[in-house]
């Protein structure tokens, strides 16, 4: 039986990946919605797309 390796984060260090990546993906216009799901990400204001930009 082979065990599996899990790396622990700390709440702090997710959170700041998170944000790198919020930030990344809205710079390259990239899905934020997808995004958030692969991550586990909550917003607290649903995520919608502005039709002006």
């Amino acid at each position: 039986m082979k065990t599996l390796k899990v790396e622990t984060k700390s709440f702090f260090q997710k959170l700041l990946e998170d944000k790198r990546a919020i930030r990344e993906c809205i710079q390259k216009n990239g899905d934020l919605k997808k995004l958030a799901k692969e991550r586990d990400i909550k917003f607290a204001t649903p995520v919608s797309y502005r039709s002006d930009r």
